[in-house]
């Protein structure tokens, strides 16, 4: 049997706690089409904390749908909490993280020749060869943005690559 815990928090708390819980149900859920059976369990947890709102004087923060018997969030917290600026620059850094990583992995990986050579390679001599090509790509993002960047088509006989996405 599962240990029942009583936690004590004040409003203000239980304020920071919506913004988390929000933030975490965004990460978890926000970027997919379906529900992830992986985190019901999360999700349910959200559910159950959400309903500590009512009778609370909070209506104006969270409402009850009877079309989908869940809680949600208002327009009114939506529009109040500081979660939607911490995510853009959260997707922010992690898209310029990626976009540098995968570049130059991809320019190190030409200049040795294919990714079995790149992986062959030492720890240490795999960073001496990334460093500087990481480093251009963080002066000239850090300066232009996407500005300097075009696609270039390369066509193969199967038609390429489809993107990889996380659904």
């Amino acid at each position: 049997k599962a240990k029942i815990m009583n936690i004590e928090i004040t409003t203000k708390e239980y304020l920071d706690l919506l913004d988390i819980l929000h933030l975490a149900d965004v990460v978890m859920s926000g970027h997919r089409k379906g529900e992830d059976m992986r985190t019901e369990r999360h999700r349910a947890l959200i559910q159950k904390l959400y309903a500590l709102a009512r009778g609370e004087g909070l209506d104006q923060l969270i409402r009850y749908s009877e079309d989908t018997n869940k809680y949600a969030l208002t327009d009114d917290y939506e529009r109040s909490t500081l979660v939607h600026a911490v995510i853009n620059e959260f997707g922010d850094h992690i898209f310029w993280d990626a976009l540098i990583e995968k570049l130059s992995m991809r320019d190190a990986e030409q200049i040795v020749g294919g990714i079995d050579r790149l992986n062959a390679m030492s720890d240490s001599d795999r960073r001496t060869l990334e460093g500087p090509i990481r480093q251009r790509y963080i002066e000239e993002f850090t300066e232009n943005g996407v500005s300097n960047l075009a696609i270039i088509e390369r066509f193969s006989i199967s038609g390429g690559m489809p993107a990889k996405t996380s659904d």
